[in-house]
């Protein structure tokens, strides 16, 4: 019955199909287009009532088209709930609007907001909000792009099309930054300034030249969030993305770019990895906030249930994606959180897990992958996970070794057993890819500064939010040194032997990242050599904030705010190669060779 009635609309409806959603298409691109500029204009400057109430009105108006353009392209749809199964996240939304649009009508308030109120999360009413609106500018710009014919461009090397990422990231994220409502810096912040955040934020750096937990509003720790989320998505993610994406026409030939990024064994096996990626990250993130939330004393400025829930949100963010960024005034060093040695644990772990490499949790901790190794003992997990499992747990113990010897009466001079143990191993772990710290990094004694500057060159392992050599470099590198000093032909690690590419590939990565450190400080010794000589930096300040920006650590000796402007674009070019890769720049210039099936006569120099 139903069927023959849904053939009749079908066939009364085909003559005027195309013309009608055409139609909407058409009006959508434009309404998407004014959507987006009025939600930033609403939220980036002051406004009177009566302009407030006219952007608010536009915003429903806004909403009401999407939710009919909805609804008419079901009518239309010749199978209607195929095509709400299949757009279960934009009918989702639509039920959302249609909920709070008529509870707005109705009874005046929004529902969300009044939820939340009514479960003492006051504070979280306001977030709940622009959380929500953000998340739809983020559909609304989705269902711009969606479905556009990108073949002509999208043929283009994946080092470029991960570098106009960063970039367009960086960028729209300083205009953000750079708006009235963001700071409460008179004027709105500096382009300079605001570059630097955003920057810091996409490359989940972690340094930065102006207190986000002071200068900046609510709303600009909003905007922090989302850039850290989406840079971090956009690094760990890229490749899976980039797998998606070639189905439109990019060559096998490029794939050697995409394993810097994930390991060749997974390439073949990347169509729903994107998905597995948001999926874990963010369900680590809503553990981590649980987590955070209930270890967060309700005091001082945690005693609003809505305050802890946006603190706890935002550290459990910038804890996996390895940014560092904190919105407590004076960090974790913060008197109340300070001795909270669980907290420190919690959000020590997730950086730890950030900074591992998504591909190698799934090898891990995958319930399939779990099942086979149980059903068949001989199965062992992957090459790739028992280095980055191997060395990140070696670098870990080095660390918190050295720490403890070397701080035990310095930094250390005043804290228990187990808070030593915790801050020992945590500072250990932070130095290769968080950036949080709960020691004043200008207060270690030198061995610990000069084993931290290693700790923060190795970095965090391939393939997650970290940067620095990776782990695996820095494992290859010495495995090829120790095959070199035994006399044996081939590099070999936990028995396998490792082809001679790889090993020039992390020479590569090692010389070229040498070098950029060396070039960068060298040009932090040019712009505030009027510090350098006034005693206001040493050498040592320099070359530790350098490092840590390439290596996009986040640490500092407490020079970043006080950097020359010229020192601070040194800075921001460190941060954005350390965190699109100094390998992957090379590949973006440098010269493909016509042919590899050729041999020069051999030559012989003395080497050492």
């Amino acid at each position: 019955m139903f069927r023959k009635l849904r053939e009749k609309i079908n066939l009364y409806l085909y003559d005027s199909r195309a013309i009608v959603l055409s139609i909407f298409s058409s009006i959508h691109v434009i309404v998407s287009i004014a959507m987006i500029g009025v939600l930033i204009y609403y939220y980036g400057f002051p406004h009177s009532e009566e302009s407030k109430a006219h952007l608010i009105n536009f915003i429903e108006y806004s909403f009401a088209f999407y939710i009919l353009r909805y609804l008419v392209k079901i009518v239309y749809d010749y199978n209607p709930l195929v095509f709400i199964r299949k757009t279960w996240f934009e009918a989702s939304l639509v039920i959302l609007l249609l909920v709070e649009g008529i509870s707005l009508n109705v009874f005046g308030q929004l529902l969300i907001p009044t939820i939340f109120e009514s479960v003492g999360f006051e504070g979280f009413a306001d977030v709940s909000n622009i959380f929500i609106q953000l998340f739809f500018m983020l559909y609304v710009v989705n269902e711009i792009f969606k479905n556009r014919n990108f073949r002509p461009w999208l043929k283009v090397h994946p080092g470029l099309l991960f570098t106009i990422s960063i970039l367009m990231i960086m960028f729209m994220g300083a205009g953000l930054l750079m708006l009235p409502e963001m700071s409460v810096i008179p004027g709105g912040m500096s382009f300079t300034d605001a570059l630097f955040m955003s920057t810091s934020s996409t490359s989940v750096t972690g340094l930065s030249t102006v207190d986000i937990s002071t200068l900046l509003t609510f709303k600009g720790q909003i905007v922090v969030l989302f850039i850290i989320k989406i840079g971090g998505l956009n690094t760990i993610a890229f490749a899976a993305l980039y797998i998606l994406i070639a189905k439109f026409g990019v060559g096998l030939k490029q794939h050697e770019v995409i394993e810097d990024f994930v390991n060749k064994d997974s390439l073949l096996n990347t169509n729903s990895m994107f998905g597995k990626i948001v999926l874990w990250s963010t369900g680590i993130e809503i553990i981590g906030t649980f987590l955070i939330f209930i270890l967060l004393e309700p005091v001082g400025m945690f005693a609003d249930t809505g305050d802890r829930l946006f603190h706890s949100v935002f550290h459990a963010v910038s804890g996996f994606n390895n940014a560092g960024l904190t919105i407590i005034p004076g960090g974790l060093m913060n008197p109340l959180t300070a001795d909270n040695f669980l907290l420190h644990g919690v959000i020590m772990l997730l950086f730890f897990l950030g900074g591992f490499g998504m591909i190698y949790l799934f090898d891990l901790f995958e319930i399939k992958r779990l099942r086979e190794r149980m059903k068949m003992p001989w199965k062992t997990i992957n090459f790739g996970t028992k280095i980055s499992l191997y060395f990140t747990l070696g670098l870990i113990v080095a660390g918190a070794l050295v720490f403890l010897i070397f701080e035990y009466n310095n930094t250390l001079e005043n804290t228990n057993f187990f808070g030593s143990f915790v801050t020992a191993i945590f500072e250990s772990l932070t130095t290769r890819n968080a950036g949080f710290n709960t020691v004043a990094t200008e207060a270690l004694s030198l061995p610990v500064t000069i084993f931290f500057l290693f700790l923060m060159f190795v970095g965090a392992s391939s393939g997650s939010a970290g940067g620095g050599i990776r782990t695996s470099t820095f494992a290859v590198i010495c495995a090829s040194v120790v095959s070199t000093i035994k006399g044996k032909p081939n590099t070999e690690l936990f028995k396998r032997s490792i082809n001679n590419d790889v090993v020039l590939k992390a020479y590569s990565i090692f010389v070229f990242f040498v070098l950029g450190n060396i070039v960068g400080t060298f040009a932090l010794a040019i712009t505030e050599q009027e510090a350098l000589a006034a005693g206001k930096f040493t050498f040592l300040d320099i070359v530790f904030e350098h490092v840590s920006a390439a290596s996009t650590v986040g640490l500092s000796r407490g020079i970043t705010a006080d950097l020359t402007v010229g020192g601070k674009y040194v800075l921001i070019v460190a941060m954005f190669i350390g965190r699109v890769g100094t390998l992957t720049l090379a590949y973006l210039f440098g010269k493909e060779v016509l042919s590899k099936k050729y041999k020069y006569p051999s030559g012989h120099t003395m080497v050492g």
